[in-house]
């Protein structure tokens, strides 16, 4: 996963990439298709992202997190009653991929991989911001922080036909509060801020899970 990481840095472009997206595109994926998941990632460069940027100081997530996350994202996604095909780190170590003009491209290089694995679309999660709840039971120091991507990536393009890939839709998802003074002086605290990330982490998932229609009832 690093590796197609790093080689992202030189290639992708934010508006190039944020032309395609659609507004007026109706999020539905038909029901037959199958969507490839790849696991959660974490940009660390400008470079790397989709869309949005990287915050400052940011906090690394380690592999071990990532795997927990992942297996919390197949659980949901299981309940949803799709045909989904789940990629493993190893998956994504491949070059970057070019498109149909020959040009080196992250997007077809997402599309690639869903094709690869057999899928018509792709789901690709990305942490850019990741901050534990620091302190214990009431005493909060710090409340967790949190900000996510998913992006729903069609292997074909609607209009060309090709197989660049077409960034349909962006589930956005942002966690970031600060203590506040009560008028005695004192730090007043949420019960919200009293959770734990991994709370926000499911929050962000049944957020992309509801905005992409994946439920089938």
């Amino acid at each position: 996963m690093k590796k197609l990481l790093t080689l992202l840095l030189s290639f992708i472009s934010l508006i190039s990439l944020q032309a395609c997206m659609n507004k007026d595109f109706v999020v539905i994926v038909p029901a037959p298709e199958k969507i490839a998941i790849a696991p959660f990632n974490q940009p660390t460069t400008n470079g790397q992202l989709l869309a949005g940027y990287i915050p400052q100081n940011q906090n690394y997530i380690d592999e071990q997190t990532l795997e927990k996350y992942n297996k919390i994202l197949q659980h949901k996604l299981s309940q949803t009653h799709r045909h989904y095909i789940f990629l493993s780190s190893n998956d994504l170590n491949i070059t970057i991929k070019k498109d149909s003009k020959n040009r080196p491209n992250v997007l077809a290089t997402w599309a690639y991989l869903a094709q690869k694995a057999g899928a018509e679309y792709i789901i690709v999660p990305q942490i850019l911001d990741h901050q534990e709840k620091q302190g214990k039971d009431r005493d909060v120091t710090m409340p967790a922080r949190l900000v996510t991507d998913y992006y729903l990536i069609k292997v074909i393009h609607p209009e060309t036909k090709s197989t660049d890939g077409f960034l349909q839709a962006r589930s956005h998802y942002k966690e970031k509060s600060f203590i506040q003074v009560n008028v005695s002086g004192e730090d007043y605290i949420t019960p919200r801020q009293h959770k734990n990330i991994v709370e926000f982490v499911e929050e962000s998932i049944n957020k992309m899970i509801y905005e992409f229609h994946l439920t089938l009832n």
